[in-house]
């Protein structure tokens, strides 16, 4: 699993595994993000897999939030995001990107890995 943060607050780039080997270290880069930043936007067009652990956390991401009064969504979501929702009987529209404004990419972006 990789995540991609821009310098601009626009997203972060999930790559890879949105699953239960990948959720605990995902969950503490979301959180690191949500306490330092105006907004939550993830771009998931790079997820090639994701199980029921990868949404539960995204689910209470999207809770955290709004908790915070902070916009939270999902953009470019890949059909292993949507299947997986589907699996689940959970609508990723849910996640929709409507709430973000989407800003111009002026920045340069820096990669995190997590293993």
């Amino acid at each position: 699993m990789q995540v991609i943060a821009d310098q601009c607050d626009t997203a972060l780039i999930l790559t890879g595994a949105l699953d239960n080997s990948t959720v605990d270290e995902v969950h503490k880069a979301l959180l690191a993000h949500l306490e330092h930043h105006s907004r939550i936007s993830l771009n998931l067009s790079q997820i090639e897999s994701c199980d029921a652990a990868g949404l539960q956390l995204l689910i209470a991401m999207q809770r955290s939030a709004g908790a915070a009064a902070k916009p939270f969504a999902v953009i470019a979501p890949t059909n292993a995001f949507t299947t997986a929702c589907a699996n689940l009987g959970i609508s990723s529209t849910q996640f929709a990107a409507a709430a973000i404004p989407l800003l111009e990419p002026v920045c340069t972006e820096t990669d995190t890995t997590i293993d």
